[in-house]
């Protein structure tokens, strides 16, 4: 059931009422989580590597208890997004429509599956249709909500480069996925990263950055630690009665 948050409520998140512009009032299908967001974002034409890139990352994320904070776009979005709800951790899909206008509309299942277990939130009224300007405003919240930001794909002109500038100037930590040279979509996440950004190629390059992460830094170090039990126990192990043949 859709509820309404205002700036003054206890409920309202604490990291999004520090920058400078918070939205007055926040609708959301859903119940916001406590714990710490990492935003993922990119471009809604993204490859399939780029998809593979996002939903692992948020999938890596979330099974370790970090909720994973997007804006149900196509593309790097969704990929997210769906690698979140594997996870296992709830999700927080930010749009630039109203809550009964969902964006795109073959999303609106999606939608439904993060508003079951984290929430879909805008600060947009109800009835507000896709219009271009709301959604770089948009932008400033879904870096905001999260302790940072990383970029999947962009291209020199795009909305995830205009979440990262926001995420900057709001003081947020601006990581990014690298990509191939070839690829027109990775020339504005090299840009950052020549800029300054975090290269990231695991789920341990962006808990390693937070120290507000370090219990899912934790468990993180946990579960490579039992994986890498597992396998030598595996690689040690000999079937009895085998024989050779000479």
């Amino acid at each position: 059931m859709a509820s309404c948050v205002a700036l003054g409520d206890p409920d309202y998140p604490a990291l999004l009422k520090q920058i400078h512009d918070p939205p007055p009032r926040l609708y959301v299908d859903g119940r916001l989580p406590a714990e710490p967001m990492i935003a993922i974002v990119g471009s809604r034409r993204a490859t399939p590597y780029g998809q593979r890139a996002a939903h692992r990352l948020a999938r890596d994320l979330s099974e370790v208890g970090v909720v994973v904070v997007s804006g149900l776009a196509r593309g790097i979005d969704a990929a997210a997004h769906r690698g979140a709800l594997e996870g296992g951790s709830p999700t927080v899909a930010v749009m630039a429509t109203g809550l009964d206008r969902i964006y795109p509309p073959e999303h609106a299942e999606l939608a439904q599956a993060i508003a079951q277990s984290g929430a879909v939130i805008t600060e947009a009224e109800p009835g507000t249709p896709p219009l271009p300007g709301r959604f770089p405003v948009r932008n400033r919240i879904i870096s905001g909500l999260s302790l940072g930001v990383v970029v999947v794909e962009a291209a020199q002109r795009s909305g995830a480069l205009i979440t990262a500038r926001m995420a900057a100037e709001q003081g947020r930590d601006v990581l990014c996925v690298p990509g191939s040279i070839e690829n027109p979509l990775a020339t504005g996440v090299h840009q950052l990263i020549k800029d300054g950004a975090k290269l990231v190629q695991t789920v341990e390059d962006v808990l390693d950055e937070f120290s507000e992460l370090s219990r899912a830094r934790a468990r993180a170090q946990a579960r490579i630690h039992a994986r890498t039990r597992a396998r030598t126990r595996a690689d040690s192990f000999w079937p009895f009665g085998s024989c050779l043949i000479g």
